[in-house]
């Protein structure tokens, strides 16, 4: 009993000290974050932030109506129409973004940017409180001060984009399926709508799972938004719309992350993707009757392979991945995979993409070998 104590102490300690060491890391690139941000984002706030577009959007609607949503010139003007400065370039999210900031025009932008970037910091505070590992206030604190310290959350939030609505709405779905509360689970996810590139397997990695319920509240959400979006653009706004991805396509920022930069467009990328689909397939289906949190994991990461448009902000998504492996009792191996990711992430700018890319793959081939056991019910409550 006394060794049993002794190894308990230790293990006890040793927590405590990759914690502190944990939040002193997240303070410290916090403290960068908010630098960075007086130096080169807040003189040129109002004219950089990403939601200028989102609000034109939204303006464009009401102001033109929605077949006009994808319209380049009402976009632009509704952008120019802010005031100088603005620089313009295409919506490209589907319209429930849109419909999202709608009650924000009733607000100067100047105001309802503020409000934007408030509603996206909540976001992320929410994220982390429902998924955040850890069964201490130490271990949770630094969690939050890493999660909010790397720099494509810091730069997410920075510029008004909307993949913290997205990380929320994961998030919720997890929180809710182990309380099973598995159909409000699938009404939750489908609020990744706003931006559904980033996690756009999770749904039927849920099904492959066994988690049918959530999947199928999931489809019949997501159909309700889909019939109101295509009533409301009608075939002349479809048009438009798939005129606009086609045109995002090509460039490079968008590419950039995703593995249509690495080996461009075409055939060779439709090939890829459909693998990327039979791993990420083959990987749910091996954690089924795992719980919820692996088959998320597992979705948000063959998202991140399987779509050709990927922003750097974009990764915020993998902390939310790797926290529900974190709970999913991740491995040694998995463990150094997401340490050597973290840095990666927060040096992503200057490093080549094709790492982070590597890492991606290389954490999603570990779920699906089978030299990680997965443990048969990690999460209570599991049911389809």
């Amino acid at each position: 009993m006394v060794w049993l104590s002794t190894v308990d102490a230790y293990v006890r300690g040793r927590t405590r000290l990759w914690s502190a060491a944990g939040l002193w890391a997240g303070v410290l690139l916090i403290g960068f974050d908010v630098y960075a941000a007086v130096v080169t984002y807040i003189p040129e706030y109002r004219v950089r932030n990403d939601f200028r577009l989102i609000y034109g959007a939204a303006l464009t609607g009401l102001h033109d109506g929605y077949g006009h949503l994808y319209d380049l010139a009402s976009q632009k003007a509704s952008v120019d129409g802010l005031g100088s400065g603005f620089y313009w370039s295409p919506f490209l999210n589907p319209p429930p973004l849109a419909w999202l900031a709608t009650p924000l025009t009733v607000l100067p932008f100047d105001v309802a940017v503020w409000v934007w970037t408030l509603l996206l910091f909540g976001a992320l505070i929410l994220t982390w409180y429902l998924v955040a590992p850890g069964d201490t206030r130490l271990t949770r604190l630094a969690h939050l001060a890493l999660w909010l310290g790397v720099f494509p959350t810091a730069f997410g939030l920075l510029v008004g984009q909307p993949v913290a609505l997205v990380a929320v709405a994961v998030a919720a779905c997890w929180w809710l399926s182990e309380r099973n509360r598995p159909v409000w689970a699938g009404i939750a996810l489908a609020a990744i709508a706003v931006k559904p590139q980033v996690a756009i397997l999770v749904p039927l990695c849920l099904l492959v799972s066994g988690h049918t319920r959530t999947f199928v509240a999931w489809l019949a959400a997501t159909g309700v938004l889909a019939v109101l979006a295509f009533s409301m653009l009608g075939p002349d706004g479809l048009a438009r719309y798939r005129d606009a991805l086609a045109l995002a396509s090509q460039w490079e920022p968008t590419r950039r992350y995703a593995m249509s930069g690495l080996i461009g467009l075409g055939p060779q990328l439709y090939v890829l993707q459909a693998v990327m689909v039979a791993i990420t397939v083959a990987a749910a289906w091996r954690i089924r009757k795992t719980g919820r949190g692996l088959p998320i994991a597992v979705g948000i990461l063959g998202s991140l392979l399987f779509t050709p448009y990927v922003g750097f902000q974009d990764f915020a998504m993998l902390f939310v991945a790797g926290w529900l492996l974190l709970r999913s009792q991740a491995s040694d191996w998995q463990l150094g995979i997401l340490f050597t990711g973290y840095i990666l992430l927060e040096l992503a700018l200057v490093l080549p993409p094709v790492l982070v890319l590597i890492t991606e793959m290389s954490l999603l081939l570990s779920i699906l070998s089978p030299l990680n056991h997965p443990p048969r019910v990690a999460e209570e409550g599991v049911s389809a």
